[in-house]
């Protein structure tokens, strides 16, 4: 390949690298508190997950669960949203200085 200590020695590559890992970990935190509510609230409040969704005979326990699976692909689009216009930015940047 090439020498990659030049890489993580520019502070631009730096940058982006911290930018990144913070959007990580903050979509990740969300999604991780979303799942540990939704475990303990089936252990304390497990006949309201058992009741079914007016109208229907699915339990709301699932209903939510599903709700989350949802929301981990939307938080997964929205990072990848927010990666390619970080690193669209780190591009055109680099463009304009050469």
């Amino acid at each position: 390949m090439g020498d990659d200590s030049k890489l993580f020695d520019d502070t631009e590559f730096r940058r982006l690298l911290i930018r990144r890992h913070r959007w990580r970990r903050t979509l990740s935190g969300l999604l991780i508190g979303a799942y540990f509510t939704w475990a303990i609230g089936g252990i304390y409040f497990a006949e309201a997950y058992a009741l079914p969704l007016p109208g229907t005979a699915i339990p709301r326990g699932i209903a939510v669960g599903l709700l989350i699976i949802l929301m981990s692909i939307i938080l997964s689009l929205v990072y990848v949203g927010i990666v390619d216009r970080i690193e669209a930015g780190q591009i055109s940047a680099e463009a304009e200085r050469k």
